[in-house]
């Protein structure tokens, strides 16, 4: 019995370490043990973590290292879409429409009736995006686009980091 107690815990351990590894604090995830252990003893720390159910809690109320929504994570995924998607995101860009453009605006938060103008705004755009080198300078440049309209502004939060 005690053996498959131990098992479930790392099981629950591990299951909520999706969400610390985003944030960086390794396989144990946030909870207690990421604040007490750190990142070079994870073990300990999904250890603590299970046993405390400080995971459960930390993740409601957003602490012990754990956030549930933030700017640092909707930053890298925006950095890691244009990576992935660059060249794709220069034709639909050029075009003002696409599925990587939806899914892009998408990665800003921005809702369904702005998808249409965060298009016509980056094909406005698409030469100042695309004339410094590489995806982040032209993830920059596009974060400024967004800024410089008010309507999008309010409409793709996640532009504001």
């Amino acid at each position: 019995m005690k053996k498959v107690a131990t098992a479930c815990f790392t099981v629950l351990a591990l299951a909520g370490a999706s969400k610390g590894l985003s944030n960086g604090y390794g396989m144990a995830g946030c909870g207690f043990g990421s604040v007490v252990m750190g990142k070079n003893s994870q073990v300990s720390a999904a250890t603590t973590n299970a046993t405390s159910f400080s995971q459960p809690f930390g993740i409601t109320s957003g602490t012990s290292n754990c956030t549930a929504s933030n700017q640092v994570s909707m930053e890298d995924v925006q950095k890691e879409f244009i990576s992935n998607n660059f060249e794709t995101l220069s034709k639909e860009i050029s075009r003002g429409s696409g599925e990587s453009l939806t899914a892009f605006a998408s990665t800003f938060g921005c809702n369904d009736s702005a998808v249409s103008e965060f298009g016509m705004q980056l094909q406005k755009s698409h030469q100042r995006i695309f004339s410094s080198p590489g995806s982040q300078a032209a993830l920059e440049v596009v974060r400024e686009e967004i800024l410089s309209n008010k309507s999008l502004s309010q409409s793709c939060p996640s532009a504001v980091l």
